[in-house]
Protein backbone atom coordinates (compact mmCIF):
# COMPACT_ATOMS: atom_id res chain seq x y z
CA UNK A 1 0.00 0.00 0.00
CA UNK A 2 1.48 3.16 -0.93
CA UNK A 3 2.71 5.52 2.01
CA UNK A 4 0.41 8.70 2.52
CA UNK A 5 0.66 11.89 4.76
CA UNK A 6 -1.05 11.64 7.82
CA UNK A 7 -2.16 15.18 7.32
CA UNK A 8 -3.02 15.35 4.06
CA UNK A 9 -3.63 12.21 2.97
CA UNK A 10 -1.76 12.37 -0.24
CA UNK A 11 1.41 10.59 -1.26
CA UNK A 12 4.62 11.28 0.34
CA UNK A 13 8.17 8.89 -0.72
CA UNK A 14 8.82 5.67 1.09
CA UNK A 15 12.60 5.84 1.41
CA UNK A 16 14.24 3.19 3.54
CA UNK A 17 17.44 3.69 5.29
CA UNK A 18 20.42 3.28 3.22
CA UNK A 19 17.91 3.52 0.16
CA UNK A 20 19.07 5.57 -3.10
CA UNK A 21 17.31 8.63 -3.65
CA UNK A 22 17.72 11.67 -6.39
CA UNK A 23 20.53 12.90 -6.62
CA UNK A 24 23.19 10.14 -5.93
CA UNK A 25 22.69 10.41 -2.26
CA UNK A 26 21.51 7.80 0.32
CA UNK A 27 18.27 8.30 2.36
CA UNK A 28 18.59 8.70 6.58
CA UNK A 29 15.11 10.25 7.49
CA UNK A 30 12.51 12.27 6.51
CA UNK A 31 12.14 15.68 8.36
CA UNK A 32 9.06 17.16 7.05
CA UNK A 33 6.16 16.97 4.25
CA UNK A 34 5.33 20.38 2.77
CA UNK A 35 2.24 20.87 0.10
CA UNK A 36 4.23 20.09 -3.26
CA UNK A 37 7.60 18.52 -1.80
CA UNK A 38 9.08 16.67 1.18
CA UNK A 39 12.37 17.20 2.78
CA UNK A 40 15.31 14.80 3.47
CA UNK A 41 18.02 13.98 5.69
CA UNK A 42 20.29 12.22 3.51
CA UNK A 43 24.22 11.27 3.12
CA UNK A 44 26.31 12.15 0.51
CA UNK A 45 29.07 9.44 -0.79
CA UNK A 46 30.28 12.07 -2.79
CA UNK A 47 30.92 14.69 -0.08
CA UNK A 48 30.91 11.79 2.37
CA UNK A 49 28.63 14.16 4.60
CA UNK A 50 25.17 14.76 5.68
CA UNK A 51 22.96 16.82 3.58
CA UNK A 52 19.19 18.28 2.66
CA UNK A 53 17.58 16.68 -0.16
CA UNK A 54 14.41 18.57 -1.12
CA UNK A 55 12.40 16.57 -3.59
CA UNK A 56 8.58 16.86 -5.30
CA UNK A 57 6.28 14.54 -3.93
CA UNK A 58 5.14 11.76 -6.01
CA UNK A 59 1.75 13.09 -6.88
CA UNK A 60 3.65 16.19 -7.79
CA UNK A 61 6.16 14.86 -10.18
CA UNK A 62 5.42 16.93 -13.81
CA UNK A 63 3.12 19.52 -11.83
CA UNK A 64 4.57 23.26 -12.65
CA UNK A 65 4.09 24.65 -9.15
CA UNK A 66 6.37 21.88 -7.14
CA UNK A 67 9.34 22.47 -9.46
CA UNK A 68 8.75 26.27 -9.44
CA UNK A 69 9.05 26.34 -5.70
CA UNK A 70 12.20 24.86 -5.65
CA UNK A 71 13.63 26.66 -8.44
CA UNK A 72 12.85 29.75 -6.25
CA UNK A 73 15.20 27.83 -3.44
CA UNK A 74 17.95 27.89 -6.60
CA UNK A 75 17.50 31.35 -6.95
CA UNK A 76 18.14 32.01 -3.70
CA UNK A 77 20.77 29.81 -2.92
CA UNK A 78 22.88 29.85 -5.81
CA UNK A 79 26.33 31.05 -5.96
CA UNK A 80 25.24 32.31 -2.70
CA UNK A 81 28.26 33.02 -0.29
CA UNK A 82 26.55 34.58 3.05
CA UNK A 83 27.55 32.76 5.96
CA UNK A 84 24.44 32.60 7.63
CA UNK A 85 22.50 31.18 4.50
CA UNK A 86 23.11 27.42 3.22
CA UNK A 87 25.04 26.51 0.69
CA UNK A 88 23.37 24.88 -3.16
CA UNK A 89 24.64 21.66 -3.21
CA UNK A 90 22.79 20.48 -6.12
CA UNK A 91 20.27 21.67 -8.67
CA UNK A 92 18.24 18.64 -9.78
CA UNK A 93 15.04 20.54 -10.91
CA UNK A 94 15.57 19.49 -14.66
CA UNK A 95 15.63 15.69 -13.44
CA UNK A 96 13.00 13.48 -13.68
CA UNK A 97 12.55 13.80 -10.14
CA UNK A 98 12.81 17.52 -9.40
CA UNK A 99 14.95 18.21 -6.52
CA UNK A 100 17.66 20.14 -4.96
CA UNK A 101 20.35 18.89 -2.56
CA UNK A 102 21.04 21.69 -0.09
CA UNK A 103 23.89 22.01 2.68
CA UNK A 104 23.15 20.24 5.96
CA UNK A 105 22.84 22.92 9.19
CA UNK A 106 23.21 20.92 12.46
CA UNK A 107 21.60 22.76 15.38
CA UNK A 108 18.02 23.17 16.91
CA UNK A 109 15.61 25.83 15.47
CA UNK A 110 15.02 29.00 17.06
CA UNK A 111 11.59 27.77 18.08
CA UNK A 112 12.92 24.66 19.33
CA UNK A 113 15.37 26.43 21.48
CA UNK A 114 12.65 29.10 22.72
CA UNK A 115 10.03 25.59 24.03
CA UNK A 116 13.28 24.15 25.49
CA UNK A 117 15.38 27.33 27.27
CA UNK A 118 12.75 30.19 26.92
CA UNK A 119 12.85 33.75 26.02
CA UNK A 120 16.56 35.10 25.10
CA UNK A 121 17.97 37.74 27.09
CA UNK A 122 17.25 41.22 24.82
CA UNK A 123 20.76 41.57 23.94
CA UNK A 124 20.90 37.92 22.67
CA UNK A 125 18.13 38.96 20.82
CA UNK A 126 19.82 41.74 19.29
CA UNK A 127 22.86 40.22 18.19
CA UNK A 128 20.88 37.37 16.56
CA UNK A 129 19.11 40.66 14.54
CA UNK A 130 22.14 41.23 13.50
CA UNK A 131 23.36 38.73 12.50
CA UNK A 132 20.55 37.56 10.07
CA UNK A 133 19.11 40.37 8.83
CA UNK A 134 22.65 40.89 6.37
CA UNK A 135 21.87 37.40 5.40
CA UNK A 136 18.11 38.91 4.40
CA UNK A 137 20.36 41.86 3.03
CA UNK A 138 22.29 39.52 0.73
CA UNK A 139 18.87 38.71 -0.68
CA UNK A 140 17.53 41.73 -1.41
CA UNK A 141 20.90 42.84 -2.93
CA UNK A 142 19.90 39.87 -5.68
CA UNK A 143 16.33 41.35 -5.73
CA UNK A 144 14.44 38.49 -3.77
CA UNK A 145 12.30 38.85 -0.50
CA UNK A 146 12.18 35.92 1.49
CA UNK A 147 8.84 36.27 2.52
CA UNK A 148 8.54 33.79 5.20
CA UNK A 149 11.38 34.86 8.27
CA UNK A 150 10.00 32.53 11.25
CA UNK A 151 12.08 30.85 14.29
CA UNK A 152 10.59 27.89 12.91
CA UNK A 153 13.11 28.62 9.35
CA UNK A 154 16.12 30.10 11.15
CA UNK A 155 18.42 26.81 12.46
CA UNK A 156 21.27 28.32 15.40
CA UNK A 157 24.26 26.30 14.54
CA UNK A 158 26.96 27.30 17.17
CA UNK A 159 24.47 29.93 18.32
CA UNK A 160 24.58 31.65 15.37
CA UNK A 161 21.44 32.18 13.44
CA UNK A 162 21.16 30.01 9.64
CA UNK A 163 18.00 31.19 7.96
CA UNK A 164 16.31 28.00 5.57
CA UNK A 165 14.02 27.35 3.63
CA UNK A 166 13.43 29.83 0.48
CA UNK A 167 10.36 28.20 -0.69
CA UNK A 168 8.30 31.35 -0.56
CA UNK A 169 11.27 33.95 -2.02
CA UNK A 170 9.55 36.21 -4.59
CA UNK A 171 11.27 38.66 -6.83
CA UNK A 172 10.82 41.91 -5.56
CA UNK A 173 8.07 44.16 -7.27
CA UNK A 174 6.62 40.97 -8.53
CA UNK A 175 2.84 40.41 -7.82
CA UNK A 176 1.36 37.84 -5.22
CA UNK A 177 -1.49 35.53 -6.34
CA UNK A 178 -4.51 37.24 -5.87
CA UNK A 179 -6.08 36.08 -2.48
CA UNK A 180 -3.47 33.45 -1.71
CA UNK A 181 -1.21 35.59 0.49
CA UNK A 182 2.48 34.15 0.58
CA UNK A 183 3.85 33.43 3.83
CA UNK A 184 2.75 31.97 7.58
CA UNK A 185 -0.21 34.13 9.35
CA UNK A 186 1.41 36.44 12.18
CA UNK A 187 4.45 36.85 10.72
CA UNK A 188 3.51 38.07 7.56
CA UNK A 189 3.21 42.11 7.38
CA UNK A 190 -0.09 43.59 6.83
CA UNK A 191 0.53 44.72 3.08
CA UNK A 192 1.65 40.89 2.63
CA UNK A 193 -1.35 39.78 3.98
CA UNK A 194 -3.32 42.17 1.11
CA UNK A 195 -1.77 40.19 -1.32
CA UNK A 196 0.32 43.51 -2.45
CA UNK A 197 3.39 43.48 -4.52
CA UNK A 198 6.83 41.77 -2.88
CA UNK A 199 9.31 44.08 -1.07
CA UNK A 200 11.90 43.97 0.73
CA UNK A 201 10.10 45.81 3.73
CA UNK A 202 8.17 42.94 4.18
CA UNK A 203 10.96 40.73 5.66
CA UNK A 204 12.19 43.69 7.86
CA UNK A 205 8.25 42.37 9.36
CA UNK A 206 8.88 39.28 9.54
CA UNK A 207 12.50 40.09 11.12
CA UNK A 208 10.40 42.37 14.23
CA UNK A 209 8.40 38.91 14.27
CA UNK A 210 11.07 36.82 15.19
CA UNK A 211 12.67 39.05 17.10
CA UNK A 212 9.67 39.99 19.42
CA UNK A 213 9.03 35.90 19.55
CA UNK A 214 12.45 35.56 20.50
CA UNK A 215 12.90 38.02 23.69
CA UNK A 216 9.41 36.85 24.66
CA UNK A 217 8.97 33.22 23.80
CA UNK A 218 5.38 33.49 22.72
CA UNK A 219 4.99 34.32 19.05
CA UNK A 220 3.90 37.72 18.13
CA UNK A 221 0.11 36.88 16.78
CA UNK A 222 -0.26 36.37 20.10
CA UNK A 223 0.04 40.08 20.99
CA UNK A 224 2.33 39.37 24.12
CA UNK A 225 4.02 43.09 25.09
CA UNK A 226 7.71 42.92 24.15
CA UNK A 227 9.45 43.63 27.77
CA UNK A 228 11.35 47.04 28.48
CA UNK A 229 14.73 47.03 26.86
CA UNK A 230 16.83 48.58 24.41
CA UNK A 231 15.64 46.29 21.85
CA UNK A 232 11.93 47.16 21.94
CA UNK A 233 11.80 50.06 20.28
CA UNK A 234 13.72 48.21 17.18
CA UNK A 235 11.17 45.59 17.56
CA UNK A 236 8.41 48.36 17.44
CA UNK A 237 9.94 49.56 14.35
CA UNK A 238 9.86 46.62 12.50
CA UNK A 239 6.46 46.06 13.64
CA UNK A 240 4.68 48.93 12.54
CA UNK A 241 1.94 49.15 10.20
CA UNK A 242 3.10 51.20 6.78
CA UNK A 243 5.98 49.83 5.75
CA UNK A 244 8.16 53.26 5.24
CA UNK A 245 8.34 53.50 8.97
CA UNK A 246 10.25 50.54 9.57
CA UNK A 247 13.24 52.32 8.25
CA UNK A 248 16.33 51.50 5.88
CA UNK A 249 18.39 47.80 6.13
CA UNK A 250 21.19 49.89 7.36
CA UNK A 251 19.14 52.28 9.91
CA UNK A 252 17.66 49.16 11.55
CA UNK A 253 21.50 47.02 11.39
CA UNK A 254 22.92 49.74 13.19
CA UNK A 255 20.45 49.92 15.72
CA UNK A 256 20.77 46.29 16.23
CA UNK A 257 24.23 46.69 17.20
CA UNK A 258 23.65 49.36 19.71
CA UNK A 259 20.98 47.12 21.53
CA UNK A 260 23.17 44.82 22.01
CA UNK A 261 24.67 46.62 24.53
CA UNK A 262 28.14 45.22 25.69
CA UNK A 263 27.65 42.17 22.95
CA UNK A 264 28.12 44.43 20.32
CA UNK A 265 29.14 42.46 17.08
CA UNK A 266 31.21 44.92 15.15
CA UNK A 267 33.05 47.89 16.61
CA UNK A 268 31.30 51.57 16.69
CA UNK A 269 33.06 52.61 13.89
CA UNK A 270 32.30 50.20 11.56
CA UNK A 271 28.09 51.62 11.91
CA UNK A 272 29.48 54.78 9.36
CA UNK A 273 30.51 52.10 6.47
CA UNK A 274 27.61 50.01 6.53
CA UNK A 275 25.33 52.69 6.55
CA UNK A 276 27.02 53.70 3.10
CA UNK A 277 27.69 50.32 1.77
CA UNK A 278 24.04 49.76 2.10
CA UNK A 279 22.86 52.43 0.47
CA UNK A 280 25.26 52.15 -2.35
CA UNK A 281 24.11 48.59 -2.37
CA UNK A 282 20.72 49.50 -2.24
CA UNK A 283 21.05 51.97 -5.14
CA UNK A 284 23.38 49.38 -7.45
CA UNK A 285 21.64 46.07 -6.90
Amino acid sequence: MEPVDAEDGLAVWDFTEGSDVPGGNLAIERLGVGVRCETWLVWSPSLWSPAVLKLARPHQIGQPRATQALCRETAALVGNLHPALPRLLADGTKEPVPHIVVEYVDGPALDEELDDNGALPAEEAAVLGAQLLPAVASLHRRGLAHLDLKPENVVLRDSRPILLDFGSARSIGSLQPAGHPVGTEGYAAPEQEACEPVSAAMDLYGLGAVLAEAVTGVPQAKGVETPPSALAPVIRQLLAEQPAERGTTAQVLVALAEAAGELRPWPDWLDRYAEGRMATDARTG
